[in-house]
């Protein structure tokens, strides 16, 4: 409207009045007020506009050079690989992806295992789905698009937002209180990103952890009474608490809440690969004529990527169920196997009892299908997914369906 704040001005004589605030001057990502430079935390922030601007890219690309594959996906690899210096200072979502300092991260030895040794498992993903190499030499110029960008959105953040908050840690135990504020807040960066906006609980245009955490609260009945999702609530209240931890130089308690963060930071990415198995199951089998359905393979195949290096580590054989279902044949998988969520759903039931720190009940339930000791069995006939439930779900969740 180009009205500034200060051409409103406050009432006089009242504390309590609501204080017009500048958004482009108000240092929060979705409610958490951040210490760190604003530009520094606001450019870490637009990791989500550089994912967007690829998925832009892609698209003009379908729409303009669709007989030419090459140029379909040009523009945005070259945007990939190279960027235009936002991220602070990483350059790149590729360099991001390939960050040399992610040994730091307790758990990233679990993920280059399970990738057979290759610590830029992430960037292959995305490269091959630009390339149409390795399993994408088939696959739709669509399939492809939806692997890129959700390996941008969770695999490449997750990893990033971990080597943030462990680098907070050890700047901590360095005695430099600031770098460990900054990298902190350039962890929060990447949960939220920047679309979500400065007030609590974000808003409806953003796309990394913090709003697939939202949109997964609807259908594992886990939001909280404002209709934001208690695991995000939890996550801002544990990055305040790792604010003061570095403000007074706490490093012990610091790296409990860091490692409570990391264990926090799987739930949405949990509940996206059970969302994701269930739709793809009862899409290829009972054939639900609803508007709003369709298949996630790409998706479910990213995001069960993003946790089976954590449960391959506590439970190898849960992990080989859930690949086998998700990721085996992928892009190709047969109605027999993909249609198997009751397999997923127990595989991630039987590896939680292992994840230390990973509470089941921060899953929720679908379907009245929990997770945790003592729930139904996934397995059971009682326990299975009804059509009505499925009507219901979509009905309710519509408007939050896509991911």
């Amino acid at each position: 409207l180009g009205i500034d704040c200060h051409l409103i001005g406050k009432l006089i004589g009242d504390d309590f009045a609501y204080k017009c605030e500048d958004g482009s001057k108000v240092k929060s990502l979705a409610g958490y007020r951040y210490v760190a430079e604003q530009d520094v935390v606001s450019s870490a922030a637009k990791i989500d506009t550089e994912i967007r601007l690829l998925e832009i890219y892609i698209n003009n690309g379908m729409e303009h050079f669709s007989d030419d594959i090459e140029t379909l996906f040009g523009l945005a690899y070259e945007r990939y690989r190279f960027g235009n210096g936002n991220l602070h200072g990483e350059g790149s979502l590729s360099r991001l992806a390939k960050d040399v300092r992610r040994d730091i991260v307790p758990s990233f030895p679990q993920f280059r295992r399970y990738f057979k040794n290759d610590e830029n498992y992430a960037d292959k993903l995305i490269v091959d789905a630009f390339e149409a190499g390795g399993i994408f030499n088939k696959a739709t110029a669509n399939y492809r698009k939806r692997v890129i960008l959700f390996t941008s959105k969770y695999m490449v953040t997750h990893m990033a937002i971990l080597q943030k908050l462990y680098n907070a840690v050890k700047s901590c135990k360095d005695g430099n209180v600031d770098e460990g504020i900054t990298n902190l807040d350039i962890a929060a960066a990447y949960y939220t990103g920047s679309f979500e906006g400065t007030e609590d609980g974000g808003s409806f245009d953003g796309s990394l952890n913090f709003f697939l955490a939202r949109r997964m609260c609807i259908y594992f009945d886990t939001c909280s009474q404002s209709n934001n999702a208690l695991i995000n609530e939890r996550m801002i209240s544990l990055f305040y608490s790792a604010q003061g931890e570095l403000d007074t130089k706490a490093c012990v308690p610091l790296e409990r809440t860091v490692k409570q963060i990391d264990n926090a930071l799987l739930i949405p990415l949990i509940q996206g690969t059970l969302f994701a198995a269930w739709q793809n199951s009862y899409y290829f089998n009972n054939n639900i004529l609803i508007p709003s359905t369709q298949e996630f393979l790409p998706e479910g195949y990213v995001l069960a990527q993003s946790i089976l290096p954590i449960i391959a580590n506590v439970d190898v054989e849960a992990a080989k169920y859930i690949s086998g279902v998700m990721v085996d044949d992928f892009p190709f998988p047969t109605r027999d196997k993909v249609s198997k969520h009751a397999v997923v759903f127990d595989a991630v039931k039987r590896a939680l009892t292992k994840m230390d720190g990973v509470d089941c009940k921060q899953i929720g339930s679908i379907g009245g299908q929990g997770f945790c000791p003592g729930d139904s069995d996934p397995t059971s006939p009682s326990s299975r997914l009804t059509l009505s439930s499925i009507v219901i779900l979509m009905t309710v969740g519509l408007p939050l369906l896509m991911f």
